[in-house]
């Protein structure tokens, strides 16, 4: 993991024009990659961030399975099944994630167990 944040690191660094080449997510419209809670920064640890991919959602070491999408204007509620790494689908728990999109790089993210906070993309 923190081979994949130093990598990350170094290609934003060295490389900026691709870090603001990034697509944006499918699931909803904000850059893919990871995002770190606003009033932290972005050099809190590795578990504070969550991570926007094309189909999937990721906390933690966790990764979050969309199972369904619904939109409410600027408001998206996930159905989602977290999956922790090397566990199978079974074992996964169900959740309920609800993210309102700020702008193109931010967006106040919230589920069943956490409170809603606002999060910065980094990468």
């Amino acid at each position: 993991m923190k081979k994949v944040w130093i990598t990350l690191g170094l290609i934003v660094t060295l490389q900026p024009g691709l870090a603001t080449a990034q697509s944006l997510s499918a699931i909803v419209p904000v850059l893919k990659g990871a995002y770190a809670p606003a009033s932290a920064g972005c050099d809190v640890a590795a578990a504070a961030f969550i991570y926007i991919e094309d189909n999937d959602i990721g906390a933690n070491k966790t990764t979050g399975k969309v199972k369904s999408v619904k939109r409410d204007g600027d408001t998206y509620v996930l159905d989602v099944l977290w999956v922790e790494a090397g566990s199978a689908d079974a074992e996964g728990d169900p959740d309920t994630v609800r993210i309102e999109v700020e702008d193109a790089r931010s967006f106040s993210f919230s589920n069943t167990t956490s409170r809603k906070t606002l999060m910065k993309w980094c990468s």
